[in-house]
């Protein structure tokens, strides 16, 4: 005769309740994160409001030394061991309820609870009150079960991982009916699989994520309902609205088409789900088609009164780098290979740890007052350990707060997005799962860095889809953390000299800079820029020593200055933007500055104009420093005094009634032998300069002519 589960259960808890104890306690930051997301580490304690999972600090759980994994509420003056606070936390009672409890903790464990030969999985499937459901991958195997007993102290789940042979969820959890809803235009998410297999009953295409609305949203892969119309049905209570509110919020990260919202009517019992209205015969087909989206006027106009919204004064936007990098957002920076953005960052990642939070002693970095101070995280997947040692060595005390992780040294850089295997659609993968698990083990996370992408990411960053959906993961993540994240990515193989240069050299589609709030850029001076500041600044001339940066997008408001970097002796790029400001010269003395930089964008071919398009102000991002400080009426009063002075000439071209283009008098432009760049002056004058199109045989004399300066 087969025993009850009940049974097995109460001899399986006699014999391994302290095998379990151990792998609790082996295992305690997971268990405690799993059970109380809100929680936070604090020291060798971890800390959370009460055994409901509330935030707070009343709960104390002992982390470390013999006292590993006691635990007492200070409010309640509750107290015990893991088991307890796991009972406790499902709202069971650790003695009346003891065979359940170690039945759920042997399953989340991965240890068999029940290795007698007498019973095996299939004979347990067929004992009295136990149900199951498959989870089926796009082919139609069988990937994971989820068996559910009834009890009279209420419902108990077990999940089966098939790949692993072991009892716990898989890594990622599946969606529920995948070969099902991956034929659908429009999808229902519900809580549980019974709803789901009662809404197919009716032909409506349903799933569940595995554990319903316990289901941590970042351990579920999502990919199935890409570009697809979801319809969310909570169940009707507290938990139920909860989750749908997580969801509106997180699923349109993941690329899903069109979220829509299922209220349940008001007149249902607590706890009503779509299982129950398919038996009370509720009209289903009318309570869909009442499904609104979140942002549809047409259902929440009321709830955006302006007089109740916006009252006050309005929730000032939190900065880690003020009006440079946004805090809890992701954000973007960009540069060509060999410039020092990695070393930059990771100094940024050091000045986070270290800084005491002071507004007074706040320093200054990418141009920016640091405005966040807490835990900084450090990835890199170039730069060994042997390296990022001799920079941090460089860059001083090394702070406790900063993580730094070299891959090459961690077991090598891992794909954290890569084609779906099955679908060939943009996914995260186990690795990215992974890290993101242990976030919440960091306390006070206010940076993450992932420097660079490209080795981290096994999508084709060309392809629209696939950067936005990177974007919409290092979203969620700053989201999810409530920290900075920034990602370095590099420059196509082109020059960059402006801001408006950079953004454009930023390699791969325009999404991966759509995608992100923040977007900065590194470029290199140019050589005699590089040696101008350089003596402006009684240092030695050193090639490339000299960069500017900037935000090149922004999302609302930013620091839109250029600012300049000179390198150090240790190789660190240091913002020396307000030095050169203190000693710019009178206006008189950047006259040659202002003369050299025509000259200069005269003979490679592509000259300034006084204004317009071309003109020095709207190019003066291309100039000396020094120069681009300068107002826009101050600067063509210069250009008009070098033309008076003759200095510099104006030249016309054929075809064109105005002598515009700048040039010293010396100069192969104002000399008749014009060598403009190829296509520079039908992508700048729409085609009403002729230099590219004069008739066969004309001299280059007869194409351009200089005389004094007028309009």
């Amino acid at each position: 005769m087969i025993r009850s589960v009940s049974d097995q259960m109460s001899t399986q808890a006699r014999i391994d309740v302290d095998q379990v104890r151990h792998a609790l306690r082996t295992r305690i930051h997971d268990v405690l994160s799993d059970l109380f997301p809100s929680g936070k580490k604090q020291g060798h304690t971890f800390c959370v409001g009460d055994t409901r999972g509330s935030p707070g600090n009343s709960l104390v759980v002992e982390l470390a030394g013999e006292r590993c994994g006691l635990w007492k509420d200070f409010a309640t003056d509750e107290g015990g061991d893991l088991i307890d606070l796991w009972a406790a936390r499902h709202g069971l009672d650790a003695t009346q309820h003891f065979p359940q409890v170690l039945e759920q903790i042997t399953a989340w464990l991965g240890i068999n609870p029940t290795p007698s030969p007498r019973v095996t999985r299939t004979q347990e499937a067929s004992l009295p009150n136990v149900q199951h459901w498959d989870y089926l991958n796009l082919q139609g195997q069988l990937i994971a079960r989820v068996y559910r007993r009834d009890t009279a102290s209420g419902k108990d789940y077990r999940p089966w991982d098939v790949v692993q042979q072991r009892y716990g969820m898989p890594t990622p959890r599946p969606l529920y009916r995948i070969p099902q809803i991956h034929e659908a235009d429009t999808v229902l998410l519900v809580e549980g699989e019974k709803c789901a297999d009662a809404l197919t009953t009716l032909g409506y295409a349903a799933t569940t994520a595995m554990a319903g609305a316990s289901a941590p949203f970042d351990k579920t892969d999502w990919s199935p309902l890409m570009g697809k119309t979801v319809i969310v049905w909570p169940d009707n209570d507290i938990p139920g609205q909860k989750y749908a509110a997580n969801l509106l919020q997180k699923l349109p990260q993941v690329g899903v088409r069109e979220i829509q919202l299922i209220t349940p009517p008001a007149d249902k019992p607590a706890k009503w789900d779509a299982a129950d209205a398919v038996m009370d015969g509720t009209d289903v087909a009318a309570l869909i088609q009442s499904a609104q989206a979140p942002n549809n006027p047409n259902r929440p106009l009321l709830d955006w009164h302006a007089v109740d919204r916006f009252q006050g004064e309005p929730r000032e936007r939190q900065w880690l780098v003020e009006e440079i990098f946004p805090q809890a957002q992701a954000s973007l920076l960009a540069a060509s290979g060999g410039v020092g953005k990695s070393f930059l960052l990771l100094a940024l990642a050091r000045e986070v740890a270290n800084h005491d939070g002071s507004w007074f002693n706040a320093p200054t970095i990418f141009g920016g007052a640091l405005a966040s101070s807490g835990a900084a995280l450090y990835i890199t997947a170039e730069d060994d350990a042997i390296e990022l040692h001799s920079r941090l060595n460089a860059l001083g005390l090394i702070p406790p707060r900063l993580y730094v992780v070299p891959l090459p040294d961690a077991g090598g850089a891992q794909a954290y997005f890569a084609p779906d295997p099955l679908t060939k659609a943009p996914a995260i993968t186990s690795a990215w799962n992974e890290l993101v698990s242990q976030f919440d083990a960091l306390r006070d996370l206010k940076l993450v860095v992932l420097d660079p992408l490209q080795p981290l990411c096994a999508l084709d960053l060309n392809v629209p889809e696939n950067a936005q959906f990177v974007c919409s993961r290092l979203s969620a993540l700053a989201s999810q953390t409530g920290a900075a994240v920034i990602v370095s990515h590099h420059f196509a193989k082109r020059e960059a000299y402006t801001p408006e240069q950079a953004r454009e050299a930023i390699r791969g589609t325009g999404g991966l800079v759509d995608g992100v709030r923040s977007v900065y850029a590194l470029w290199q001076a140019k050589d005699d820029e590089t040696k101008s500041v350089l003596k402006r600044l009684g240092l030695p001339y050193q090639r490339s020593a000299v960069v500017h940066g900037g935000v090149v997008k922004a999302n609302g408001r930013a620091n839109l200055k250029v600012f300049t970097f000179v390198r150090d002796t240790r190789g660190l790029l240091c913002d020396r933007s307000e030095e050169l400001f203190r000693l710019k010269s009178p206006s008189g003395d950047l006259l040659p500055l202002l003369r050299d930089a025509i000259a200069i964008a005269a003979a490679e071919g592509k000259p300034y104009t006084k204004s317009g398009l071309n003109g020095v102000y709207e190019r003066r991002f291309e100039m000396d420093a020094l120069l681009q400080e300068v107002g826009k009426h101050r600067l063509i009063s210069m250009v008009e005094e070098l033309l008076a002075g003759g200095n510099v000439v104006q030249a016309m071209a054929d075809n064109s009634k105005s002598v515009k283009w700048l040039d010293i008098p010396t100069g192969d432009l104002a000399q008749g032998q014009p060598n403009f760049s190829p296509g520079f002056l039908q992508r700048n004058s729409s085609g009403k300069d002729q230099f590219n199109a004069k008739p066969s045989g004309a001299s280059s004399v007869d194409s351009i002519r200089y005389g004094e300066h007028r309009e």
